[in-house]
């Protein structure tokens, strides 16, 4: 199998989770679209284990495969208590990150990309940090994690090859999805924009499983 014949038995799969999760939330059904969430979180475990497969690797071993892991069960922990449910992802970018500096160690530019990501997410909650209290220390934490997880992903096509754009682009997605439901946790955001959450955090997961298959 290679990477067009997954994405079209798994972009349609995506797409009617996608909407099956929020009927589920419209009905009231918290239990049920968590289910649906972790289902559509699956196909990019299922897409790195199989690429990582095929190629001949042991998926249990790299990194990668465990990212995609450990984001499908943060996904179901993160509606059912917000702050375990970060730390789980950010067990995930520590693993993106180790396999990423593997594919290519970071350097000027990633660091610059990382203050820029890190100065970013501190303007954007710039009213809600002096308010959280004990919660401040993993809330300055995971933007750092994934600041990291961003930079080394966008630099990545600049020291390793064009055939990253995927990758960088699925860091970027998940850098801004994360950055909306921090800010819809901390201080509300209307209901319309989980949709786009949504579709972000699975665009990203995608892309980032792109490199694996040998790209798009």
């Amino acid at each position: 199998m290679n990477f067009a014949v997954y994405s079209a038995f798994a972009l349609p799969l995506w797409g009617a989770l996608f909407a099956l999760y929020f009927i589920l939330r419209r009905a009231g059904l918290q239990r049920e679209s968590l289910i649906a969430k972790c289902a559509g979180s699956f196909l990019a475990v299922a897409s790195s284990g199989l690429a990582l497969y095929q190629k001949g690797e042991n998926p249990l071993a790299a990194p990668v495969f465990w990212f995609f892991v450990l984001c499908m069960a943060a996904d179901a922990l993160l509606e059912i208590r917000f702050v375990p449910g970060m730390l789980v992802f950010g067990g995930a970018h520590g693993c993106l990150i180790f396999w990423l500096w593997g594919l290519a160690p970071g350097g000027w530019l990633s660091l610059l990309l990382w203050v820029l990501a890190y100065g970013a997410a501190a303007w954007l909650f710039r009213r809600e940090l002096p308010k959280l209290g004990r919660l401040l220390a993993p809330f300055c934490l995971y933007p750092a994690l994934l600041g990291a997880s961003l930079a080394l992903g966008l630099a990545l096509p600049f020291s390793a090859g064009a055939a990253y754009w995927p990758l960088a682009l699925g860091t970027l997605c998940f850098f801004v999805s994360d950055m909306m439901v921090a800010k819809s946790e901390l201080s509300g955001l209307p209901p319309v924009w989980q949709k786009l959450v949504m579709v972000l955090y699975w665009t990203a997961l995608y892309l980032i499983a792109a490199p694996l298959w040998g790209g798009l």
